[in-house]
């Protein structure tokens, strides 16, 4: 042939044939078909990737990036530990803390609590909770003082979580009674007599909203101090909360740890083997969500197949003369490729656009989700320019190879079997 281009000429010329009805409503129903698939495909992505980076954000934003604990009750070096682990490379900060689970009640209420103790001067560089504490300087008014000068102990103070204040109708201000079934947790000092709960009236400082039911329901926090004379203690704690700059580097620094703390006495924990369920779920729904509406895409393409072989067998005539003017059976075959992701790419593009749509829809609207079963509530999405465009790609590569079977077909024909019949 003359042109070189003649390939991508005459296919556009058979796309944009209005005589052929029948074809151009076929086409109509291959290009929506893969604008369907692509969309839903975009929608699934930036709605699951949504809910992983939420997560995300939460379980970062509540906990420290790095748990130090120490085996049993005798961590007193924790000022020396905190030191030492402020020198490892990429550690930004680190705070103290206790654990312990309690029973909390106010007026007949009752719900099971994990009461944490935190250093109120220290938590905000370590965690996020501080932002999400409705009242402002909440968190500085958990400050207790063991040792008061006048020896006047005041009520030690409570943060806790709007779905928790809500479960036992609380409000700031109100007192909460805390209850533990051990009266002192330091085997040395246990006996054989009988003993009874122990017991503290706390007031509540603060309420604050993650947005994370697990954490608004039972996380409550106090003065690390506090629980210290709570339980008859000394001063040791549980272990050390770390945060450290880049939050995909905890597995070097962990390791950097385990040089430093005896392995034998300390766990290192970093926040995705404390979250590991939770985002391995999360990361399999969303593959297996992926792979299924990326059937739907794989399915459209089927009519892109149905719509090529029913060009070849209308252009049966132009083929042969073609191929009688000199076109090689590569040149025929792209004619019907280029057909073929013309109307891929169409299709892909405005189902990206439709994707994104929909995307930037659900963001700008409120969808309530019921945080008792979701975690969280409302309905997060996350838009990625990279995942959008991945989601393109596969889209055309699928587009291309439906392609191949029918262009195939099509310049292997005999151009004397396109002319027979033609009077």
């Amino acid at each position: 042939m003359a042109s070189d281009n003649y390939e991508s000429f005459i296919a556009f010329r058979h796309l944009s044939d209005r005589r052929t009805t029948f074809l151009s409503a076929i086409t109509t129903i291959a290009i929506v078909g893969v604008f369907l698939g692509v969309m839903a495909l975009t929608s699934v992505v930036a709605i699951t990737g949504g809910f992983q980076r939420a997560f995300q954000d939460r379980v970062l934003g509540i906990n420290s990036h790095i748990l130090a604990i120490r085996y049993g009750l005798d961590f007193h070096n924790y000022r020396e530990m905190q030191s030492k682990l402020e020198s490892v490379s990429g550690v930004e900060a680190t705070s103290p803390f206790i654990l312990h689970e309690m029973i909390a009640s106010n007026e007949g209420n009752t719900s099971g609590v994990l009461v944490k103790g935190i250093e109120p001067g220290t938590l905000s560089e370590v965690s996020d909770l501080p932002k999400y504490a409705q009242q402002p300087g909440a968190v500085e008014e958990l400050t207790y003082d063991r040792f008061p000068a006048d020896g006047q102990k005041a009520t030690p103070q409570l943060l806790i979580g709007d779905t928790f204040a809500d479960d036992l109708d609380l409000e700031t201000g109100d007192r909460l009674r805390v209850t533990s079934p051990l009266k002192n947790l330091d085997p040395g000092k246990w006996s054989s007599g009988e003993q009874k709960p122990a017991h503290q009236t706390f007031r509540v400082a603060g309420i604050y909203a993650s947005g994370f039911h697990e954490y608004d329901s039972r996380l409550v926090l106090t003065d690390y101090r506090a629980l210290q004379d709570f339980f008859g203690q000394g001063d040791v704690v549980t272990g050390i909360d770390v945060r450290v700059e880049e939050v995909f580097e905890v597995d070097r620094i962990s390791a950097s740890f385990e040089e430093i703390l005896p392995t034998e006495t300390f766990r290192i924990l970093d926040w995705r083997e404390l979250n590991h369920n939770l985002f391995t779920s999360l990361s399999l729904q969303r593959a297996v969500l992926s792979i299924l509406f990326c059937f739907i895409v794989l399915v459209a393409s089927f009519n892109i197949v149905c719509t090529l072989i029913m060009l070849v067998l209308d252009k049966k005539k132009d083929i042969a003369i073609l191929k009688a003017m000199g076109a090689t059976q590569w040149g025929i075959m792209k004619i019907f490729i280029y057909q073929g992701l013309m109307i891929g790419a169409i299709g892909t593009v405005t189902g990206l656009l439709g994707g994104l749509g929909i995307a930037w829809l659900v963001k700008m609207t409120s969808f309530g989700l019921d945080p008792s079963i979701y975690m969280i509530d409302h309905l997060p999405v996350d838009i990625r320019p990279l995942e959008f465009l991945a989601v393109g790609v596969v889209a055309m590569l699928i587009c291309f190879l439906a392609t191949l079977g029918p262009s195939y077909w099509a310049s292997r024909l005999n151009p004397i079997e396109g002319l027979r019949y033609e009077g």
